[in-house]
């Protein structure tokens, strides 16, 4: 009762919305609520529903209707958010939008809203572009996300408008008012189009509110670090009443912001805005106020639609209160402009709805040959099944079902007329049935009682056939049973004495056997194997038999018989038993022979592609039969076997450094029978330059048309531990011989002379200077070696680093001319590392600093913490380390080429060093160069979150 009395409730609801007048208001409220509460895509972007209205109404009740609908709505959102001049913008597009929509309609008749929109955007964009620019002289950037803006909402509000008439034409409209069908490939084109701009709707809109996130959290994160060092400076006494002025300006320029500081009646005692004067009571409401706890500073309700929002984010402001826990009588604010951000905004807001745009064209565009291939199939199978023929009618009716879409209603037509067609087929086919199953029975009736067909059936039969009654009288003989058996048909005939025609079964036994069986069609049957027939002159002969019971009425039974005589084939089965024997002791030995053989290849195979080195073997005629995997890793030119050797060799040819090197000449010796051997070295040309040997020797195997084998052995590695060899030899024998001649010149001068007691304390330092020297430089081998063995200790503990940096730099500062600055920012720095191993860590990167920075008067260390790293920079503003060796730069041994600069010492291991041990404390150590302009290495330790 309930379902019904809805039922009439949505009907008598369906048939007032069809009043025009009364559906046009129903629009008008809609529409109104859309255009005030518009749908939000991302922070001041929005979707406007009012034309959508707009437009269903201009498609369902007419143009005026449409206009109607488009001034209330215009009307009633104007007096809800006040009139604007971009609001008069979009109401005299959405009116220019309705008279081309109108125009549309008139041309094209029940014509797609969506393709009718979208064009009208189309053409309107250059001439748009071009007034707003040329003739209004606004911004390009701001024409265009503004008519981007309003592009997008109206083709959106198109797309809604499409779906909802073509909803209401399919559910809405009486049967009688129908405005028509709908074709499948409007359907088609419509919901590909509404899939692709929906998700990118959601993928779009998406990706835009992260990366405005992500800025959004750029902003508070650098406010409120700025906040912390300025309530650091305050607490440690850096920033006194006195500097504080002067201080505003290095915050601006440091930290990008500006500060102001307040006293504790809220007047401002130093500030880094110029509009902002001492001793100013603050007035926050002139900015977006961020307080403690709060992170966003995202649009409010209000703040900006449509193109205001680039505006918006252009001026706005944003100030922070610091948290002044310290009890110090200041308040703290730090302001930001949204400026700063404006140039990845602006991009983020054209790129979003441009992109938009794009989709909404290319959807359409590409949708329509798309709905077209859908829909033409079924297009055919509608031209096809109206070929059918009509026929007659039939009694009775099919409740065909009915479709709103022209091409499945075609269908559904058309094969009505082709199940009509069938049915009356089908009635023929049976008649025809009948007809021929009476014929079969006639005919079978007729070869039942041809008894000549009987009879030469039977004797024509190339077995032997004997029938036998229930009585065991034999009732049938045929020629070939007189031939087996050396006996006439009229001597066993209906003979109760007949002679014995079997030795080793008789029929009795062989109907007992019967009995075992079931019927089967009205006969049971058994194969009897392996019994001997006798003949007239008594000899005995091998046969088998088949015999079939059958089951007649009256209960009789009639014994069939099918009599074979297997002498040849017995004689047959016995030499093929022989054979069979005789073949399966040679299959044995064949199989064991390619066992071994087998297993003789794999083992070669086995070592051929275990070996280190490259195989290639070539027969006599120059076809390669043998080549490893190693190959094609060593030069990667794919797989050769059985091609050509001369086109290995040219493959290699091409790839060889080595000027003299000609294997494809060395081959073709080979092949003439000129050279037995050959033992050579080349150089490969990939990004290591290896260096390869290659021995070519002849093979020669009796009986077997081998050639030569060439063996490529890759000696790269022996040839880099070569280098580091006599680089170890060079640079330590280079080292030690300065601080050895040192002490022995200065030992050598003490022994001849007679010096004064200060010149030999000046000697004794210099010496003891060189000794320090020369051991530092024996622990760096040693920790070269341990490192390289995993055999280095460490004593892990927690470490002040900021203390020992501290430490460090003190030391460097008395020794050098540079001055080594330290600059830290909030946090405890607290590593878990071995102290003496970080200390040797710093040393060399200072030592490196001040070594390779000539001619400059100052060197920055910077201590600071991030969410899982504590980050230690040491920068210099020297030489710098050239792009093209940046590589090798932690190689051991290696130095930079310095030869435009004063000799600078060293063996090339101290950074080497350093990268192990950092690494070995899971942390990482990187650097940033430029020539001429200084290096910053980059020292990142794991911080421990509780101390142990």
């Amino acid at each position: 009762m309930l379902k019904l009395k809805a039922a009439q409730m949505l009907g008598w609801v369906i048939e007032k919305l069809r009043i025009a007048w009364i559906g046009t208001v129903i629009l008008i409220v809609l529409g109104t609520l859309g255009s005030i509460y518009p749908l939000t895509l991302f922070y001041g972007v929005q979707l406007m529903f009012g034309s959508a209205a707009a437009l269903v109404a201009l498609r369902l009740h007419g143009g005026i209707y449409g206009f109607i609908t488009v001034t209330a709505i215009s009307g009633l959102h104007l007096l809800y958010t006040g009139p604007t001049s971009h609001s008069l913008y979009m109401i005299c597009a959405h009116f220019i939008e309705l008279i081309w929509m109108l125009g549309w309609q008139i041309r094209w008749k029940n014509g797609s809203i969506m393709k009718a929109n979208a064009v009208f955007w189309v053409v309107m964009l250059l001439p748009v572009l071009g007034y707003g620019h040329f003739i209004l002289n606004v911004n390009l950037d701001d024409v265009k996300y503004a008519y981007m803006h309003i592009a997008v909402i109206s083709m959106v509000n198109a797309l809604i408008a499409g779906l909802v008439v073509d909803f209401w034409i399919t559910n809405g409209e009486s049967q009688s008012k129908r405005t028509g069908t709908i074709p499948l490939s409007r359907i088609a084109f419509k919901y590909v189009v509404v899939f692709v701009v929906v998700v990118s709707l959601f993928l779009l809109s998406a990706d835009s509110r992260r990366q405005l996130n992500q800025i959004n959290e750029n902003i508070v994160f650098n406010l409120e670090h700025a906040s912390n060092a300025v309530i650091q400076d305050l607490d440690e006494r850096y920033l006194t009443i006195q500097n504080m002025q002067q201080s505003m300006v290095r915050y601006h320029h440091l930290l990008d912001v500006n500060v102001i500081i307040l006293d504790i009646h809220n007047r401002v005692i130093a500030s880094g805005l110029d509009s902002l004067q001492i001793g100013e009571y603050l007035n926050t409401g002139n900015y977006r106020y961020l307080r403690e706890g709060q992170s966003s500073i995202i649009f409010r309700p209000g703040d900006a639609y449509y193109s205001d929002a680039l505006t918006y984010w252009k001026h706005a402001s944003f100030i922070y209160k610091a948290d002044m826990s310290s009890g110090l009588p200041y308040s703290v604010f730090v302001e930001t402009s949204s400026a700063n951000y404006y140039p990845r905004i602006e991009s983020i807001y054209l790129t979003t709805l441009q992109s938009l745009f794009l989709i909404f064209v290319t959807s359409m565009v590409v949708a329509a040959p798309l709905s077209k291939k859908v829909v033409s199939p079924l297009i055919r199978l509608t031209r096809m099944t109206g070929l059918l023929p009509r026929l007659l009618f039939r009694n009775g009716k099919m409740d065909w079902p009915t479709s709103h879409v022209t091409e499945v209603q075609i269908l559904i037509g058309n094969l009505r007329k082709m199940a009509d067609v069938l049915l009356e087929q089908f009635e023929q086919i049976r008649q025809d049935k009948l007809t021929l199953e009476d014929r079969v029975r006639a005919r079978t009736k007729e070869l039942k009682n041809s008894e000549e067909i009987k009879r030469a059936i039977i004797d024509s039969s190339i077995d032997a056939i004997i029938a036998v009654d229930s009585n065991g009288l034999i009732i049938e003989f045929n020629p070939e049973a007189e031939r087996m058996f050396g006996l006439k048909r009229e001597e066993v005939i209906l003979e109760t004495d007949a002679p014995s025609l079997f030795q080793g079964a008789s029929c009795m036994e062989i109907k007992k056997m019967l009995e075992r069986f079931e019927y089967i069609q009205g006969k049971r049957h058994a194969n009897v194997e392996e019994i001997s027939g006798i003949r007239r002159d008594g000899s005995v002969f091998p046969i088998e038999y088949k015999i079939v019971e059958i089951q007649l009425g009256n209960n009789e039974k009639l014994y069939n018989l099918f009599i074979k005589d297997i002498t040849d084939k017995t004689r047959a089965e016995e030499e093929r038993v022989r054979h069979a024997l005789a073949l399966e002791r040679l299959n044995t030995e064949l199989f064991n022979e390619k066992i071994a053989i087998q297993e003789q290849r794999d083992i070669s195979e086995h070592f051929i592609e275990s070996v280190r080195e490259g195989l290639v073997m070539s027969d006599r005629s120059g076809t390669i039969t043998i080549v490893n995997r190693r190959i094609e890793k060593m030069f990667g030119l794919g797989n050769f076997l059985g091609r050509s050797i001369e086109e290995f060799a040219q493959a290699i040819d091409q790839v060889v450094l080595t000027d003299d090197f000609n294997l494809v000449e060395q081959t073709k010796a080979f092949l003439h029978g000129e050279r037995s051997f050959v033992e050579t070295e080349f150089i490969f040309n990939n990004m290591e330059k290896s260096v390869f040997s290659l021995y070519i020797k002849q093979v020669d195997v009796p009986g077997k048309n081998h050639g030569f084998l060439l063996v490529f052995r890759d000696r790269t590695e022996e040839e880099r531990l070569n280098r580091m060899k006599n680089e170890l030899i060079s640079v330590v024998s280079h080292e030690l011989r300065t601080p050895v001649a040192t002490i022995m010149g200065y030992v050598e001068l003490m022994m001849m002379y007679d010096l004064p007691a200060s010149q030999r304390q000046e000697f004794m330092e210099t010496i003891s200077s060189e000794g320090s020297r020369l051991s530092s430089l024996l622990d760096d081998v040693l920790d070269i070696q341990r490192l390289d063995n995993d055999g280095m200790t460490y004593h892990m503990t927690y470490v002040p680093l900021l203390e020992l940096i501290e430490g460090v730099a003190e030391q460097w500062n008395i020794k050098s001319v540079q001055r080594i600055y330290v600059h830290a920012f909030n946090g405890d720095f607290f590593a878990y590392a071995d102290q003496n191993r970080m200390v040797q860590v710093l040393h060399n990167l200072v030592g490196n600093a001040v070594k390779y920075s000539p001619g400059t008067d100052r060197i920055d260390i910077t201590l600071w913490e991030e969410d899982e790293w504590i980050c230690i920079d040491v920068r210099d503003y020297g030489i710098g380390i050239p792009e093209n060796v940046q590589d090798m730069l932690f190689t051991k041994f290696y130095r930079v080429d310095n030869s435009d600069h004063r000799q600078i010492g060293g063996t090339g291991l101290g950074l080497y060093i350093s990268r192990k041990i950092v690494e070995d404390h899971h942390g990482t150590l990187t650097f940033l160069s430029a020539s001429d302009k200084g290096s910053t290495f980059k020292i990142r330790l794991p911080k421990q979150e509780d101390l142990l």
